[in-house]
């Protein structure tokens, strides 16, 4: 039957009670909302009509690989789930002993607030006191859509009057600090906006909310497009592009490594690298192929830019569901290396020189260096240390 089944039960609501021993009814609301909530992870596994969830099924399935939230989640919903779920184990309905196997402790979004304080005449021409007969003067909290900025001065847009900005806090109801994202996404679209929370800080750190860089993220959505665009019509051009091989293939693996670790600022980080790559290359198959594996390493953060570009470029399905790239090894291998030149153990200057260069190669080098000759200014030096592929070190 629906409803709370305490309050249908003959004797447990109806007792007597325990100080004057007359009739006294039991509280039944006795399940925390946290708890009608910390078993959701079973029903999301399996939904069967007739039981809040198939063991079958939820025993296959769980524990749920990560789990993600923010601080206050892992206190007012990780420990009501454990709980829950060791309780379901106790009484033989579940063999899992924990829901999650991994946990993310997300930062929170904060944004600064606004205090406002008016004194009662203001708003009551003949009143000089409060309702109270007694206070002077309200406050009240003000949300960002409500105030203007000019240069440092900070308005109520309500009356013009000044508003005193407080400390950056979490974004909560109660102080009304809260940004609705709606604005800036019928502005800029949900991949900038998602595309600039991904890129501004590390996740598990606390975002101070800002609009300062979503035009960054904007121009960046627009810079993709006209890159694929770019790609669009015409015959096919043959041709590879070694450098440009060698930045994508690192792009994928580096990526790949910070999405696994969700590194997801390092992750955009780098894809900037690989789209400023492709925009500097001349038209090939390896520009191509940069731009079709662009499009699959954003796809995770930018999936409606994606799916687009994957069609625009006359790719089959969807992106979402082709295989994730794979980096090639050898082009992951450096053939350069920095090389330190010092003298008498300071450092003059530094050399690229091919990787696991002869000694005989690095000295001519070294000698040949316009740097090292000035420095030198004639003087032959009585001792040359040389650790392959790292220093060049010049006793004088």
């Amino acid at each position: 039957q629906p409803g709370n089944p305490l309050d249908r039960h003959p004797t447990w609501a109806n007792v007597a009670c325990p100080n004057c021993r007359g009739p006294a009814r039991r509280e039944t609301d006795t399940l925390d909302t946290f708890v009608n909530s910390s078993w959701y992870f079973l029903r999301f596994a399996s939904a069967p009509d007739d039981a809040p969830f198939d063991r079958a099924a939820v025993d296959a399935w769980l524990p749920v690989d990560q789990d993600i939230g923010g601080v206050e989640h892992a206190i007012l919903h990780l420990l009501y789930a454990r709980f829950w779920t060791r309780a379901l184990r106790r009484i033989g309905k579940l063999d899992v002993a924990e829901p999650f196997a991994g946990l993310f402790t997300q930062g929170m979004v904060t944004h600064e607030t606004y205090r406002v304080t008016r004194k009662w005449t203001d708003r009551f021409d003949n009143e000089c006191l409060g309702p109270d007969g007694k206070s002077e003067s309200y406050s009240f909290w003000a949300g960002p859509d409500e105030i203007q900025k000019v240069e440092d001065q900070v308005t109520l847009l309500a009356d013009g009057l000044p508003v005193e900005v407080g400390r950056t806090v979490k974004m909560s109801k109660s102080k009304r600090n809260v940004v609705d994202p709606d604005a800036l996404i019928a502005t800029y679209g949900a991949d900038a906006v998602r595309w600039f929370l991904l890129s501004d800080s590390p996740p598990e750190r606390d975002l101070p909310w800002s609009e300062a860089g979503i035009e960054g993220a904007w121009r960046f959505v627009q810079r993709v497009w006209r890159l694929v665009g770019s790609e669009t019509g015409g015959a096919a051009v043959d041709g590879n592009d070694p450098d440009l091989a060698r930045a994508l293939n690192r792009a994928i693996a580096a990526a790949t490594a910070d999405i696994d670790r969700l590194h997801f600022n390092k992750a955009v980080a780098r894809l900037y690298e690989l789209t400023s790559a492709a925009e500097r290359a001349a038209p090939s198959a390896t520009r191509r192929a940069a731009v079709l594996r662009l499009i699959q390493l954003m796809a995770p953060m930018m999936p409606h830019l994606a799916e687009e570009s994957w069609a625009l470029l006359g790719q089959p399905g969807l992106v979402a569901d082709a295989a994730w790239p794979v980096a090639d090894p050898a082009l992951l291998v450096d053939d350069s290396v920095t090389i330190a030149v010092q003298i008498n153990g300071k450092l003059k200057d530094t050399l690229e020189l091919p990787k696991g260069s002869a000694r005989e190669a690095v000295e001519a080098a070294v000698f040949a260096n316009v740097k090292i000759q000035r420095a030198l200014n004639g003087a032959v030096p009585r001792k040359v240390i040389v650790v392959p592929d790292r220093l060049v070190n010049l006793v004088a």
